[in-house]
């Protein structure tokens, strides 16, 4: 293999595209990550080609790329799957970010049945598979639950990734809006919000303004219902 072939396998081995508008996407391994299969997929030349369509829509952050077909994927759900099937050759990229919510300090409108629930599972970079929701932060029922991460510094964030409840129940993620301030108490900046419901096991990217800054980040749930509850398995804040 010639050196600039050699290269060129190298590049896409690691899975770092640089597109027109200098986004770099990332093949993301640290989960099986799995697509909406019943979503429009479209034929490009390369994978490249593919990074270039999600840089240029304004709330696309990540894409499933098939190696085989060259086949492109912009559009539905984002699930994970803790059984190992539905992989190759599809992959699933994201935009190369610094997750700075990391064992950072939680807060929580109530807590639902801890240790178990514990607040400290939105932020401490592990989505593991266990039955009751357990490892995952959860509020009880109440009027517009919420989880409060406090970054301990001002960032711009690109966008909050949500991971929804695995086991059960997943439709129980709907109406949330997250928000940023740089105090605990007010938060004038709208990141942006999923209408939902949810479904079991679901990834959900919210995509922040350009302007959007702050210290503590908001994830809440709002709407008439009295009683909501929120499960988040882990709660991601990703900054360039």
């Amino acid at each position: 293999m010639s050196h600039r072939n050699l290269s060129k396998y190298f590049v896409l081995m690691c899975c770092l595209i640089l597109v027109k508008s200098y986004v770099i996407y990332q093949w993301k391994t640290d989960l099986n990550y799995r697509r909406q299969v019943t979503a429009v997929t479209v034929p490009v030349a390369s994978l490249s080609v593919c990074a270039s369509q999600c840089a240029a829509k304004a709330q696309c952050v990540s894409f499933f790329f098939n190696i085989r077909e060259f086949l492109c994927q912009t559009e539905g759900r984002i699930h994970l799957s803790f059984d190992g099937s539905d992989g190759e050759p599809w992959r699933y990229y994201e935009i190369k970010t610094q997750n700075v919510a990391i064992k950072k300090t939680v807060w929580m409108s109530t807590e639902h049945n801890p240790p178990y629930h514990d607040r400290k599972y939105a932020v401490d970079a592990k989505v593991v598979l266990d039955g009751w929701g357990s490892q995952c932060s959860h509020t009880q029922g109440e009027f517009n639950p919420w989880i409060l991460v406090d970054l301990g510094a001002i960032y711009n964030p690109k966008y909050v990734t949500l991971f929804n409840r695995i086991d059960d129940q997943g439709n129980r993620l709907h109406d949330v809006f997250v928000s940023l301030g740089e105090t605990n108490t007010d938060f004038p900046v709208d990141c942006g919000q999923y209408k939902g419901p949810g479904v079991n096991a679901e990834v959900v990217h919210i995509v922040c303004p350009n302007n959007a800054r702050g210290r503590f980040v908001k994830t809440e749930i709002k709407g008439p219902s009295s009683t909501k509850y929120l499960t988040l398995c882990e709660i991601r804040i990703l900054i360039s």
